[in-house]
């Protein structure tokens, strides 16, 4: 049986964590973008620009919001913040199973990083893959 509070089984469950919720804001933000290409009358191609400018905002807005505003805050983490996409995610993955402790999850701002990866790389598959 593995240590609930050891190194590495906190590591895998911040980044069950980290992919899940990632995962579920690159399919909110496909759906979201499929449904306003549809409107426009060109739904792939829409959606590809649309994620990929969502994503690069995404990447943006987390990369600020990680960013130190003062020697404080690299003393330690910061408290649990909460939205309802975490707790969309809390409902979905199976943190609470993983004994992920309180507090020790990635910061909203890596969250959104790791989010706005997963965008570009919807946004990537369909030029490259689908080549649309």
């Amino acid at each position: 049986m593995v240590d609930r509070s050891s190194a590495l089984a906190v590591f895998l469950a911040k980044a069950i964590d980290g992919v899940v919720y990632a995962a579920l804001t690159a399919v909110i933000a496909s759906l979201a973008g499929l449904a306003v290409g549809a409107l426009l009358g060109a739904p792939w191609v829409v959606l590809k620009y649309l994620l990929f400018v969502g994503g690069f905002l995404q990447v943006g807005v987390g990369v600020a919001q990680l960013w130190p505003t003062d020697p404080s805050d690299l003393e330690g983490p910061t408290p649990e913040q909460s939205s309802r996409t975490q707790a969309v995610v809390d409902r979905l993955a199976p943190i609470g199973r993983l004994g992920l402790p309180v507090g020790r999850r990635f910061d909203v701002g890596a969250k959104r990083f790791l989010s706005g990866l997963a965008i570009l790389f919807v946004s990537f598959a369909l030029e490259a893959v689908f080549g649309v």
